[in-house]
């Protein structure tokens, strides 16, 4: 890790636990798509809208979604595979409940998934609150110009974002989505095939035999065992 790095995930996923609750592994991953029957991979019935944003697959949602669970494989060459993909039977799977009113594509790059001794965790910076007061135009224009002075005087070291001195600002973050560790049957490494071939991916498996796979955008299958066994550690 760099001086100029933000806080890992980790760091960041840390804010929500409660006292006695072991964070087991946390990742960052912003965008997610359903591979549920029945509907798109935005997670809606077929037959409703595709919802902007979803062509950057490669082709309609709708279709996506059924060859996800056909197995086959998807055209669209260049397209950004999903970090999360979410499956399960039925709309009334615990995997796609679990994420109702979470936006699929509309996610901050520190969208992060997290496992606790307690909790299957997502976690999104928490919004910033619409209740206070604006700052007039004066009084900005003062500050920016009073910024300025410092910058071209200052001689503070600065690595990146980071202050030399300073404590690094970690992202306020909140929980958008969680379910209890009861509900998880259970991790592991698995395969899945998306965008013309197949990838490592870490399973969770839930107790009516839906789940999520986590991708990442990770190649390297040793990073998905070190975090299957984790895992096991909070049983």
């Amino acid at each position: 890790m760099a001086f100029a790095d933000a806080p890992g995930a980790a760091t960041l996923a840390r804010q929500v636990t409660t006292e006695g609750e072991v964070l087991l592994w946390a990742a960052h991953g912003r965008e997610f798509a359903f591979d549920v029957a029945g509907h798109d991979a935005a997670g809606q019935p077929h037959g409703h809208a595709v919802p902007r944003g979803f062509g950057a697959f490669g082709m309609g949602a709708a279709t996506m979604a059924v060859g996800m669970a056909m197995g086959t494989d998807l055209p669209g060459e260049g397209a950004v595979p999903p970090a999360v993909v979410v499956f399960g039977a039925d709309g009334n799977c615990r995997a796609r409940t679990l994420l109702t009113g979470v936006e699929p594509r509309g996610g901050t790059p520190w969208r992060t998934w997290a496992l606790t001794s307690a909790r299957l965790l997502v976690l999104d910076v928490r919004p910033p609150s619409t209740g206070e007061p604006r700052t007039p135009l004066l009084r900005r224009t003062l500050e920016r110009g009073r910024d300025l002075v410092h910058v071209l005087t200052d001689r503070t070291r600065r690595y990146g974002p980071n202050t030399e001195g300073v404590a690094v600002a970690r992202k306020p973050m909140t929980v958008v989505a969680a379910i209890g560790r009861e509900h998880l049957l259970d991790v592991a490494v698995a395969r899945r095939r998306l965008r013309m071939r197949t990838r490592p991916c870490l399973r969770l498996s839930f107790v009516d035999g839906s789940g999520l796979d986590l991708l990442l955008g990770v190649e390297d299958e040793s990073v998905f065992e070190w975090m299957a066994e984790l895992s096991g550690e909070g049983r």
